[in-house]
């Protein structure tokens, strides 16, 4: 069933409810992407007034990150096939793919965290580099944390195809950190 048959079936109240909540989510993603867009302005400023970036004698490990972007996008991938399950009403299909995005999330975080602690040089390029890494693992772990919750609730049978909030949310703030991990993944190891 479509998003927009699905919203068909909603009350004019709760129709206009869901609109409200999409936008304040939309308002507070804007806002903390401008954070992780000053953040990226910030490392190319360092570079600019540093040309031997990263420091001479340093080397960043690219071959890991790059599995673990990877790992990222593929569990964004199963959260939204699993938001997809539910709303189609098909919730066995719902916790299996919302389970393996949130086990291929919980890699990337804990491989990231090790990542953060084993940060390569010291100094500016160090504390950038870990402010960046640092920054974004928080909001995983926020976010992820927020979504075993719903994951939690959905096994308890809190949600139909015509009451999914928390899992559309969810799955906005997962693509949200995808996303941002993805802006620094290409600040941090490609450029």
């Amino acid at each position: 069933m479509t998003q927009q048959a699905l919203e068909q079936k909603l009350s004019r109240q709760e129709l206009q409810q869901l609109r409200n909540r999409r936008t304040g989510l939309t308002v507070f993603q804007i806002s903390w992407i401008m954070t992780f867009v000053c953040l990226i302005v910030v490392n190319f400023w360092m570079r600019s007034i540093n040309p031997s970036w990263p420091p001479a004698g340093v080397v960043v490990e690219k071959l890991i990150p790059t599995l673990m972007t990877l790992t990222l996008i593929a569990s964004s991938f199963f959260i939204r096939r699993g938001a997809r399950a539910l709303k189609s009403g098909d919730l066995p299909n719902f916790t299996l793919n919302w389970r393996n995005g949130l086990l291929l999330g919980g890699v990337f975080a804990i491989v990231m965290a090790i990542e953060f602690v084993a940060a390569p040089g010291s100094g500016q390029f160090l504390s950038v580099y870990r402010l960046m890494i640092g920054f974004h693992h928080v909001h995983a772990l926020v976010i992820g944390y927020y979504m075993i919750r719903v994951y939690q609730n959905a096994k308890r049978g809190a949600y139909t195809s015509t009451d999914f909030w928390p899992v559309e949310g969810g799955t906005s703030l997962w693509d949200f950190v995808t996303v941002a991990w993805v802006l620094f993944y290409v600040v941090l190891y490609v450029i």
